[in-house]
């Protein structure tokens, strides 16, 4: 079947989507069949998933003994202790858009599979949890009405007159353990004593959310929550509408946002805890491109201008590295995979914003296809100066 998305976030792909166009489809009875049979059980899904989210909910937060915390994560109290106190991480930068540099702090395999076993559970928990601002980091539910995402964030906006955003500074890193150690005591879960200690510890590194880790997202949205009642609080008041994507934050009206409010604004973020990323403080007003989120939020949702554009040169680079490395007879290595994973995951958001059956994401789809098979014939000598080496 094609365009069926498993995602839980309404934005990733099926592997169909990038099946050749050209391949024989599957015989009408059969197609109906399954289409029948699928509808039926994904609306079984739909209700166990809920209800799973429910219990995974009752299950965690009944937790009182680090005993019942090692079922839950699959592990034992040495290895968790152990992982507490003597955490394993690889610590590296990339580069930012700004010309900055980014810390990324990846755990060890070990510690990642305990850390996206209890992701999974603090996600259930944040699901029935969430505030009426936060749209990301927030798994999902099929058939929810109220589904939070990139998207669904930038319709909150749409044609306003006035726009403005705000990016958090050091959004993960400005999350101490202190506040983590405060979202685990209370409410809804009220941890005490040594499970506390640990799941504080298990969560942090150096003192702080580490930037890389599974648990960080959905924590950071636990971190925000009096953060969202307050701005949401503000926003009401000045007749706003106020949604926070991680540590990006939109607000719109229909009536001009005064410099004035816009220091209230700040004043609040900085009150609860976090900083204002002064470079990322725009303003947009009645005649210019509003931007959410990187969606163009006018009359309607639109692609960021040059999205499409930069997505091709990208797949027309992937191509010419897949063809000189097949020149080479080489096989495909990880960095490769890596980066056709990303290219399929922006051609996934395109599809995600402009729809599956668009021709213009149809076309990109099809480009990636080709571009991921070259031709199998013998090759002459590689011209070097061709490759790509600045991608």
């Amino acid at each position: 079947m094609r365009n069926v998305s498993w995602g839980s976030l309404g934005m990733a792909f099926s592997i169909s989507d990038f099946v050749h166009p050209k391949q024989p489809p599957a015989t009408t009875s059969k197609v109906f069949s399954i289409k029948t049979i699928t509808y039926k059980n994904l609306t079984i899904l739909e209700k166990q998933t809920l209800a799973r989210h429910r219990q995974n909910k009752a299950i965690f937060c009944h937790l009182n003994s680090i005993s019942a915390l090692c079922r839950v994560l699959k592990t034992d109290k040495r290895k968790l202790t152990l992982m507490a106190q003597q955490p394993k991480y690889k610590t590296f930068s990339i580069a930012k858009k700004d010309g900055g540099e980014r810390l990324i702090e990846t755990p060890d395999d070990s510690v990642k599979k305990i850390l996206g076993i209890l992701n999974r559970y603090l996600q259930s928990v944040y699901l029935l949890e969430k505030t009426n601002a936060a749209y990301g980091f927030i798994t999902g539910v099929k058939n929810d009405d109220d589904r939070r995402n990139v998207l669904t964030n930038a319709k909150k906006h749409l044609g306003k007159a006035y726009l403005l955003n705000i990016d958090l500074k050091d959004f993960f890193h400005s999350i101490s353990k202190e506040q983590v150690i405060t979202i685990f005591k209370e409410k809804p879960f009220r941890f005490k004593g040594e499970v506390l200690e640990i799941l504080a510890s298990i969560c942090t590194y150096q003192g702080r959310l580490p930037m890389g880790t599974p648990t960080s997202p959905v924590l950071s949205n636990f971190a925000c929550r009096l953060l969202d009642e307050s701005l949401s609080a503000f926003s009401a008041d000045m007749l706003w509408t106020y949604t926070r994507y991680a540590d990006d934050m939109s607000f719109s009206s229909n009536q001009i946002i005064a410099a004035e409010k816009i220091h209230s604004v700040r004043q609040l973020i900085e009150k609860m805890g976090f900083k204002v990323n002064e470079k990322k403080v725009v303003v947009f007003g009645p005649d210019d491109n509003k931007v959410v989120t990187g969606l163009l939020v006018n009359e309607k949702i639109e692609l960021a201008p040059g999205y499409l554009d930069e997505l091709e040169e990208e797949i027309i680079r992937l191509g010419d590295v897949l063809r000189t490395q097949n020149e080479q007879g080489q096989i495909s290595t990880h960095w490769i995979e890596k980066y056709k994973q990303q290219v399929r995951g922006r051609i996934s958001f395109a599809g995600f914003v402009l729809q599956r059956r668009d021709e213009r994401y149809m076309a990109l789809r099809d480009a990636y296809y080709v571009a991921i098979n070259p031709p199998e014939e013998e090759f002459g000598a590689i011209n070097w100066r061709g490759f790509p080496y600045n991608m």
